[in-house]
């Protein structure tokens, strides 16, 4: 493949395992002090695309969205480098999870959302490809319980319980799906943060609590969606997912007991993203070890179809000189 290709062509080209002039990249993080104004949200993702003119777009928004309507209370953001906490619960017994009912799409916490990504939309046109972050229902029932240990208390001691909660949020966020597609995501990144590793789940739960619904959701975009899946923590189930066909799959390389790019690629059979150590090389290597790096992983990755990127969302603390390490690195040739 010789010339300048555009980002859509580049994804075009990873998808039919055709050479593209050089990888697609993209990075992405949280503006935590701008994520609940909605103007100041809408500028910084714009920003961080038209700054960086990465490959693809992951909307970042607040976490919280996908589990407030349900009651969790938060402390916001005290500064920019520090995550709004939760404070208050309201699944603190197996049996408040028959609590949990579908919320509509209407609910401001989601309205909002809908809205950000129609403003986007509206500031980057397709065919650039933009994906709205979304949990996977154990994950987001995963937010609302004080403790773990409630979760996992319902799910082997009380799963008719956890069943009908999990219910409730997976109706709801596949109607939020179908509308994030209707308000201009090209898909989503769907996220299964640690509820898809063996750290805490077997893989028979995975099967019983997890899978089924993450599916519901997960086509819930449609057919024709950019969808891609990040499973996240460590000793990770990947191969459990290679079902779900995803345009890209991202996982964290540096964790304990996940898969290289490349023997997670074997596993799939479909194209991969991530390698980068975003919670150490990003924030401790100066330019020109980002440089190196990047330039190494590409080689090392050239024979499969594979994109850069962080194993999750980078830190806050990156230095900007080290994103754009990142970015100009991919450019090389």
């Amino acid at each position: 493949m010789t010339g300048r290709m555009d980002h859509t062509d580049r994804l075009s080209a990873l998808a039919e395992g055709v050479k593209a002039d050089r990888p697609p990249v993209s990075l992405w993080r949280h503006f935590y002090k701008d994520e609940d104004n909605l103007d100041k949200f809408v500028e910084m993702m714009v920003g961080w695309q038209t700054q960086y003119d990465w490959d693809f777009m992951k909307i970042n928004p607040r976490a919280s969205y996908q589990y407030e309507p349900w009651g969790v209370i938060m402390r916001p953001s005290p500064d920019r480098d520090t995550k709004a906490e939760r404070v208050g619960f309201p699944v603190l017994r197996p049996i408040d999870c028959l609590k949990i009912t579908p919320i509509p799409t209407s609910h401001p916490q989601f309205d909002f959302q809908l809205k950000a990504v129609s403003r986007i939309r509206k500031d980057i046109k397709r065919p650039f490809r933009i994906t709205m972050t979304v949990f996977s229902p154990l994950s987001i029932l995963g937010d609302m319980v004080g403790s773990e240990s409630v979760l996992l208390t319902s799910m082997r001691v009380h799963p008719e319980m956890l069943h009908a909660a999990l219910r409730a949020v997976t109706d709801t966020f596949a109607r939020l799906v179908h509308e994030f597609r209707n308000a201009g995501a090209d898909g989503i990144f769907f996220a299964t943060t640690q509820w898809a590793s063996a750290n805490r789940l077997t893989v028979e739960e995975l099967h019983r609590f997890a899978l089924p619904y993450d599916r519901e959701v997960w086509d819930a975009a449609g057919t024709d969606a950019f969808n891609i899946l990040h499973v996240c923590d460590s000793k990770i189930y990947l191969s459990e997912y290679k079902g779900f066909k995803a345009k890209l799959t991202n996982w964290d390389v540096a964790l304990p007991g996940n898969p290289s790019m490349e023997e997670g690629y074997a596993l799939l059979r479909s194209p991969v993203l991530g390698g980068i150590r975003h919670e150490t090389d990003l924030v401790k290597d100066n330019p020109e070890q980002i440089t190196d790096k990047v330039r190494r992983l590409i080689d090392t990755n050239d024979e499969f179809p594979y994109s850069v990127g962080p194993g999750c969302a980078i830190p806050v603390t990156t230095p900007d000189d080290n994103v754009a390490a990142v970015r100009a690195a991919v450019d090389r040739n």
